[in-house]
């Protein structure tokens, strides 16, 4: 029974070390899903998300789509003139999942130059320009 119970033990540790170790490894597609998780958990910081539902328009819809992804952007990053209260979810949200302050702030460059659809290449470039930060701090 003993051996059973220090098994059952062992295992879940194992399992627990193998977890977390994936939780700091974010690949580029994690940013990516991080970054949506995290603008959907935190919601919007402004009124821009009351004016999203009331038009009927395709084309408002996806500008005002793309002016709360910049926002979040922005607000992950600390930007001035950022939402505290949502800067400071996102940013929570974002360090849970394993982002590090240069690729926070890789967000805003990224999501502003990933166009038309700002997650085809957003984890790479965060990934690029957060390694390049670095070395710049270096």
């Amino acid at each position: 029974m003993k051996r059973i119970a220090v098994a059952l033990i062992a295992t879940s540790m194992l399992m627990t070390a193998v977890s977390a170790g994936f939780a700091k490894d974010l690949s580029s597609a994690g940013i990516e899903e991080a970054f949506i998780d995290a603008v959907g958990t935190c919601g919007p910081s402004s009124n821009v998300a009351g004016s999203l539902g009331k038009s009927d328009d395709p084309q408002v819809k996806i500008a005002l789509r793309n002016a709360l992804i910049t926002e979040a952007a922005d607000d992950a990053a600390a930007v001035a003139g950022s939402n505290k209260a949502h800067s400071d979810c996102i940013r929570k949200d974002l360090t849970s999942r394993g982002l590090s302050d240069n690729d926070m702030a890789a967000l805003p460059y990224c999501v502003k130059h990933d166009w038309p659809d700002p997650f085809t290449s957003l984890g790479v470039c965060v990934k690029s320009h957060s390694r390049l930060e670095a070395a710049m701090k270096k």
